[in-house]
C-alpha cells in the first residue's frame, strides 16, 4: 500500500511524465541512495536508478518510514528529502501540506504516514 505522502511526493518529482529522470529511472522518490538503486551516471550522488517501479515505490516508502523512526516532522522530512540547494523547498512543503488536508508542517512523520484519502 502506498502512503498519501509517498503519491504526492512521486507527483511533485515528475514520475509518470515522459522523460522524467524519476520515470526513467524508476525512482518516484528521486532518491540518490537506496536498497535498490545503483549509480550509472557519473558519480555516487547521482539519483540512483532501480530496476522495477515496485521497488522504487518500496524505496520511498522505506526513506519515509526512517523519517519517522528518526523523530522528524513533515517540514524536516522534506528539507533532506528536496533540499534549498536543489528545490524550492518551501513550495514543495506548501504543496505536500496542502495535498495532505492542510496539515501543519511541524506535524511528526508518524501522523503524516496515517493520513489516507
Amino acid at each position: 500500500m502506498r502512503t498519501n505522502l509517498a503519491v504526492l511526493i512521486a507527483k511533485e518529482e515528475g514520475f509518470g511524465k515522459p522523460g522524467a529522470v524519476p520515470t526513467r529511472d524508476r525512482n518516484p522518490g528521486d532518491l540518490r541512495h537506496s536498497p535498490h538503486s545503483s549509480h550509472a551516471g557519473e558519480g555516487p550522488n547521482d539519483i540512483g536508478e532501480i530496476d522495477t517501479d515496485a521497488d522504487g515505490w518500496a524505496d520511498l516508502e522505506r526513506q519515509l518510514e526512517l523519517y519517522a523512526e528518526r523523530g522528524l516532522t513533515l517540514g524536516e522530512a522534506i528539507a533532506v528529502l528536496a533540499p534549498p540547494s536543489e528545490n524550492n523547498t518551501a513550495k514543495y512543503l506548501a504543496d505536500m501540506c496542502a495535498g495532505l488536508g492542510g496539515i501543519d508542517p511541524d506535524t511528526p512523520m508518524t501522523e503524516v504516514l496515517k493520513i489516507q484519502a
